[in-house]
């Protein structure tokens, strides 16, 4: 996956009450950390309460609204409880128990569940590597709309991983979740203008998308698209690359809001062709 954002860091969009919130615990090699000390059961467990106990590092508060909840059936839970265990440095990682939780929670549809399921599957992380599942569960959730899914669809059609390779059904995908503003998915756009494969090179294309990824991305995604970030700043000159930025800040996303970087690729394409 190297130049390409895929997750960035373990997290878990929640939907109903949870919606577009995400626990976020760091995934950088820690020394084994003593598992928390248990926390009383809450009086009225919820995942609301479990994810902002999360955030705070409290994560025996975390699980304690978490697991009764997931024990009960509510797939919000069970895919809150499958995220906190796979988690590192937090003391209460079982990837085996997290992966059965996932499952339950994908089982019922859940989307942010079936997403970390698919990046584990991606990666081998708790499961064997296994590209077929990885790109069926991305599948699944880019047809629902998710920004995570669309752009993980269109590194695994980039990379042909679990499906034959076909770069412009990848930046097709990639170009969906980047309309809804994934930093991820819009840096993989400006790589694409700098490689020169899908896209024909623009280096000032490629600072506008950029910056635009700049504006969106977690300190994560920042960090993974470092080496494309690097590039564009050495062919591009500081004033074009300001001009950029203000230019970015101007940008909404939505639906068709790029629809002229698939432009620009059938006309790559046609021109391609043309020459051979």
């Amino acid at each position: 996956m190297r130049g390409l954002i895929v997750l960035g860091v373990m997290m878990l969009a929640l939907p109903a009450a949870a919606q577009n919130t995400v626990i976020t615990v760091p995934t950088a090699p820690c020394a084994d950390p003593p598992r928390p000390a248990a926390a009383a059961a809450p009086v009225t467990p919820s995942i609301a309460a479990g994810i902002v106990a999360a955030r705070n590092r409290n994560f025996a508060l975390a699980l304690a609204n978490f697991q009764p909840l997931a024990e009960q059936g509510n797939a919000d839970a069970e895919g809150a409880m499958g995220q906190l265990l796979m988690q590192n440095c937090t003391g209460l990682q079982d990837k085996p128990a997290a992966i059965e939780w996932l499952n339950k929670s994908a089982a019922a549809g859940n989307i942010g569940a079936k997403d970390l399921l698919g990046a584990a599957y991606m990666t081998g992380n708790g499961v064997p590597l296994d590209d077929n599942k990885a790109f069926a569960l991305f599948s699944q959730t880019a047809a629902a709309g998710n920004a995570v899914g669309e752009l993980s669809l269109g590194y695994l059609y980039t990379a042909g991983r679990g499906v034959p390779q076909d770069k412009y059904q990848g930046l097709q995908w990639t170009v969906k979740a980047a309309e809804q503003g994934n930093g991820g998915a819009l840096g993989n756009i400006a790589g694409a203008y700098m490689r020169g494969e899908i896209l024909e090179k623009d280096t000032d294309r490629a600072a506008y998308f950029l910056a635009l990824s700049n504006q969106r991305a977690n300190p994560v995604q920042r960090a993974e698209l470092m080496g494309i970030s690097q590039q564009i700043r050495q062919e591009v000159s500081a004033s074009d690359l300001a001009r950029a930025t203000s230019r970015a800040q101007r940008w909404s996303p939505g639906a068709g809001s790029l629809r002229e970087v698939l432009s620009d690729a059938n006309d790559f394409r046609r021109r391609k062709q043309a020459s051979n």
